[in-house]
């Protein structure tokens, strides 16, 4: 079992009545721990996404520098 730790965070009243009314009692830690490992792990998602799209600028562009050596007479 992981280990638990107890914190304290500010929500609109609106959320916590929400909260309260949808999750019962000795649930919501679990329920707000899933939807915070979702979004965490949408967010590394997302992170990936730009690191490839901006390697992948960085090695067309080194490609199109290199393009005019083709055919250039050297073998």
């Amino acid at each position: 079992m992981a280990t638990q730790e107890k914190v304290t965070i500010s929500l609109p009243k609106e959320i916590v009545d929400t909260l309260r009314e949808v999750i019962p009692d000795r649930k919501r830690s679990k329920f707000i721990a899933d939807l915070l490992k979702k979004q965490f792990q949408k967010q590394k998602e997302q992170i990936l996404i730009k690191a490839y799209k901006d390697a992948y600028a960085e090695i067309k562009s080194e490609y199109q520098e290199f393009e005019g050596t083709i055919n250039d007479g050297i073998s």
